[in-house]
């Protein structure tokens, strides 16, 4: 009888521990942290878009926070939003004040305390030195679900995404040893108001590539 009960508890302990790996593997096949291409563009997508100022600043890599002051034909001009940049076009001397405060696209901040200082921001923009591979032309629809796995303590946990740095930030501290999914479904928006329902990590890395071209 003995042996019986202990052939049993075998059996069950063993049905136990192949039922947690087929959840493993089910959460490491739609892992789009394991896929780093992907992860790359989810990134890229939730990028901070510096490119709406660069009347002002000639550099896509950043931003200047709102509000500040420039300089155009030698007279104040505040700034308080990006409509106030609307009347601008392009060739047109835009001069701000220092210093000022920028966002990265990476969403750091920094404040810079005079031209020369900005200038050399401009140039590491220019020469690849600054991180720029923001995607403008797709837009993640929120909120948006992930399922983490932490393999080290067998851990669950879902996050709800409401908007782009948190995504980007959550992502880029992500350990390496998470395995992070989609709960598909989820939307992006294309140019002209363009909703695509998404369903799966192919499907979301094939529309995001195809996109890219057409990035401005």
């Amino acid at each position: 009888m003995k042996h019986l009960l202990y052939a049993l508890m075998l059996m069950v302990l063993a049905g136990c521990q192949k039922e947690e790996l087929t959840i493993i593997e089910g959460q490491d096949e739609e892992a789009f942290t394991q896929d780093r291409v992907l992860k790359n563009l989810i990134m890229s997508v939730a990028s901070h878009d510096g490119s709406f100022d660069d009347i002002v600043d000639k550099s896509s890599c950043f931003s200047i926070d709102f509000p500040y002051v420039c300089f155009y034909n030698g007279y104040p001009y505040t700034v308080n939003s990006i409509e106030d940049l609307a009347p601008f076009q392009e060739g047109d001397k835009l001069i701000p004040e220092f210093p000022v405060n920028i966002t990265f696209a990476d969403y750091i901040q920094a404040e810079v305390p005079n031209e020369d200082a900005f200038n050399d921001l401009i140039a590491q923009c220019e020469n690849g030195l600054l991180f720029n591979q923001s995607i403008t032309c797709v837009d993640i629809v929120y909120p948006i679900r992930i399922s983490i796995y932490n393999p080290d303590n067998s851990e669950f946990e879902t996050i709800s995404f409401t908007h782009d740095k948190q995504t980007f930030q959550s992502i880029e501290d992500f350990d390496a040893s998470l395995i992070a999914s989609i709960q598909f479904p989820i939307q992006i928006e294309m140019p002209n108001n363009v909703v695509l329902t998404i369903n799966s990590n192919d499907v979301l890395k094939s529309e995001i590539l195809d996109m890219i071209p057409f990035c401005e």
